[in-house]
């Protein structure tokens, strides 16, 4: 019925049974899509580049070039030198990717600030922005060092949040993440939302540690066979926790009767986890002792077995970090919409 002012009443929003939810401050729905597309558009590209960061580790390509921020020397790379050196090709193409993924993150930060209603959200884009610096940096004095194991690890665990931060922004701005309707019980939800959050933080643990053995065959002066076996034994005991964080997570989310959001996901995870046990140890088996870092490189200074090996497993370890942060940042919504609605839950 039309009101005294003779409009119509907007209706509240409703959970799965029918009771009324209000909406706080930021839950307020987004402007449009433009920021949840360059949000997706952002960590295509940058799990693109992570990839190919990976691949220049794998094949040490990352001594082909000493120069930084400069391309072999100069403003811009040469298409016609990258076409004809392939370790310019991966080591250039790198840079080239992560330089798009600011001009991405930035886009998406003002998308945030012109269409975004929701204070949290455009913080977060600020968030996204400034983890776009340190990576690069680090990235940028692994080549002026020649490649130090401590400057490299750093780089992939910086790479690391920055990949978890822009994931966390594409769930948020997702269509689905303001139209929410699973609720579950708290005594349900809890413990999903601890095992989650234990997972991504294990799986990023994880990543960090395997980029000690990785980069340990890049350290010049030697030593990078103690490190390396150190690295790997490490890598190895720590696999068994994140192996039963996701397996307990996995098992928690299948008993639920209506978790289609975190369901669909989690289910990719268990699957990808089962993929990565088997690269890694492939990977172990096909591993080669530490070699010194030699001056020049004409190209991929390494490739084989080992090395696709190597680059296939970062690269499922890096999509199951993406997964995780998904899955955990879906459990916390829900686990807060039940909260605000405890008639409803499941």
């Amino acid at each position: 019925m039309p009101g005294a002012g003779g409009k119509k009443e907007a209706p509240a929003a409703e959970g799965s049974s029918g009771a009324s939810v209000s909406a706080g401050p930021d839950e307020t729905p987004a402007g449009g899509g433009l920021l949840h597309g360059l949000a997706i558009a952002t960590l295509c590209v940058a799990y693109l580049g992570v990839v190919v960061g990976g691949v220049v580790t794998s094949t040490e390509s990352g001594r082909v070039d000493k120069n930084w921020p400069s391309f072999d020397g100069n403003l811009l790379p040469s298409p016609g030198g990258m076409l004809d050196n392939p370790g310019l090709l991966v080591e250039h193409g790198h840079r080239l990717m992560m330089a798009s993924v600011g001009f991405l993150a930035l886009l998406a930060c003002l998308a945030a600030f012109k269409k975004e209603r929701r204070p949290r959200v455009k913080l977060l884009s600020i968030v996204v922005v400034a983890l776009v610096l340190p990576p690069a940096i680090l990235g940028g004095l692994t080549v002026l060092y020649k490649l130090p194991p401590i400057l490299s690890v750093l780089h992939v665990g910086m790479a690391m949040l920055f990949i978890s931060a822009v994931t966390i922004l594409a769930v948020v701005t997702s269509p689905g993440w303001i139209g929410e309707k699973t609720r579950l019980k708290l005594s349900k939800a809890g413990p999903i939302c601890s095992l989650a959050l234990f997972a991504v933080l294990s799986i990023y643990v994880q990543i960090v540690l395997g980029a000690v053995p990785r980069h340990a065959t890049l350290e010049p002066g030697g030593g990078g066979e103690t490190l390396q076996t150190i690295g790997d034994l490490v890598h190895i005991v720590w696999a068994f926790a994140v192996f039963t964080g996701i397996v307990l997570l996995a098992g928690k989310v299948l008993s639920l009767s209506k978790a289609d959001r975190i369901l669909h996901p989690c289910l990719g995870l268990l699957l990808l986890l089962f993929l990565q046990v088997f690269l890694g140890f492939a990977t172990f088996i096909y591993q080669t002792p530490p070699s010194l870092v030699v001056d020049e490189a004409p190209g991929l200074v390494a490739t084989g077995t080992f090395e696709t090996l190597a680059s296939v497993h970062q690269a499922v370890g890096v999509l199951i970090l993406i997964l995780s942060v998904m899955v955990c940042a879906r459990a916390y919504r829900i686990r807060f919409l039940s909260a605000s609605d405890p008639e409803a839950a499941l």
